[in-house]
């Protein structure tokens, strides 16, 4: 059997490290992608490639793309997962930070995503693997502009699912809860850069009690796990929400309805 070939966006640490060495252990040929090389360069083996790439540059991703298909032939799995995460009140996040969320976090995955789709195409099979968050279904005060772009990713997945359907491509979200890795200290010291009035320090002392519990949370590979699993099933789930309390959350809000859950956050946010 010929050797599968993956490409991982933001491989450097946390969930896109564990994918990437969990794909490879599984014998994939993984290009792992992301900004600090250093960091890529210790996971560099037989099976791991590193390139260096800021998913904000569309001429690296088209670069990367070209030297993948030049070297390879071709790409069987995209690991949409490089992420950049701005807390604070919708006011108070400056539109300029809200926009460096969308480079990354939107613009970044359709780059990706429209770099390897014409050699999926072409080759009549592949599988696309968004990484979003449990945000992106459940939106929490202090989260707005993160949980944002989260969802718009929802929807462009689920909409290029339905417009790839019958070329052998497969769409799959994954949207993780909370989970321990780099992000959420990264995320928390972003959240101090930003001026809040006092109004929202309250929001602020709520926003932080609930990512409070990150040191106990699962760790990245429950998600590396998944995106394994997605990328070999016969017939991937559309979307995966984990671990278990992100699967309560949405079924929750289902339930409830937006008014009530609503209410329920704000009352556990102590808000």
């Amino acid at each position: 059997m010929r050797q599968r070939i993956a490409l991982v966006t933001g491989a450097s640490s946390g969930i896109g490290k564990a994918t990437a060495e969990l794909l490879a252990a599984n014998g994939y040929y993984v290009f792992a992608l992301a900004r600090r090389m250093e960091r890529l360069e210790q996971m560099r083996c037989e099976q791991i490639e590193p390139i260096r790439l800021d998913v904000t540059d569309a001429e690296g991703i088209r670069t990367a793309v070209e030297h993948i298909i030049a070297t390879k032939g071709r790409i069987d799995v995209l690991v949409n997962n490089a992420a950049y995460g701005q807390l604070g009140a919708i006011e108070c996040v400056s539109i300029e930070a809200a926009h460096q969320q969308f480079e990354v976090n939107v613009f970044g995955y359709a780059r990706c995503m429209q770099a390897v789709l014409p050699h999926m195409r072409q080759q009549k099979s592949g599988r696309i693997i968004n990484i979003t968050s449990i945000l992106g279904r459940v939106p929490i005060p202090g989260f707005g502009w993160y949980a944002a772009s989260k969802h718009v990713v929802e929807v462009l997945s689920e909409t290029l699912r339905n417009e790839v359907m019958g070329s052998g491509i497969d769409v799959v979200v994954i949207a993780p809860g909370l989970i321990k890795t780099e992000f959420v200290p990264r995320q928390l010291a972003l959240l101090e850069t930003v001026a809040h009035p006092s109004v929202y320090q309250r929001l602020l002392a709520g926003v932080r009690g609930l990512l409070v519990d990150e040191p106990r949370a699962p760790g990245p590979e429950i998600i590396a796990r998944a995106v394994l699993d997605a990328a070999t099933a016969a017939n991937p789930p559309v979307r995966h929400a984990l671990p278990s309390d992100s699967k309560m959350a949405v079924m929750a809000r289902w339930l409830l309805g937006p008014r009530v859950f609503s209410w329920a956050i704000r009352y556990l946010m102590k808000i």
